[in-house]
């Protein structure tokens, strides 16, 4: 596997994980008789905002993945990159959407940062070398 073949494979997964929380938004809605927004019910903001929030940092993070891989960066970087990442996404999504891990919106939040920070500093480690 290539470094560019590792990214494509966490890009794939993260795309199935932004269809589930898509989905979870779908259904919330239709359950709660909201047509757009939240409507003021906690139920649809939950899944908006897990959504949302996904979306706010999946584009950094998978293009980082990317870039890192088509400019040289290891296929083992590449999968510690990808796997902090879409275990921090799975971890958040447990914490704040599914109340299942009450610790896992803080550990989704720092797996997420990390990683965003990793990424960029490799990136500009690479530029300057």
């Amino acid at each position: 596997m290539t470094s560019l073949e590792a990214a494509g494979f966490w890009i794939a997964l993260n795309a199935f994980l932004l269809i589930f929380l898509s989905m979870r938004v779908g259904q919330a809605r239709m359950k709660n008789k909201v047509n757009l927004g939240h409507g003021d019910n906690d139920d649809v903001l939950v899944a908006v905002r897990c959504h949302g929030n996904y979306t706010e940092y999946a584009p950094a993070a998978l293009l980082g993945l990317t870039v890192l891989a088509m400019i040289g960066g290891a296929m083992l970087l590449i999968h510690v990159l990808g796997g902090m990442f879409f275990t921090g996404r799975i971890a958040h999504l447990a914490g704040l959407g599914m109340g299942a891990w009450p610790k896992g919106r803080m550990v989704g939040t720092l797996l997420t940062m990390l990683t965003l920070f990793i990424t960029g500093a490799t990136l500009i480690f690479y530029a300057f070398s």
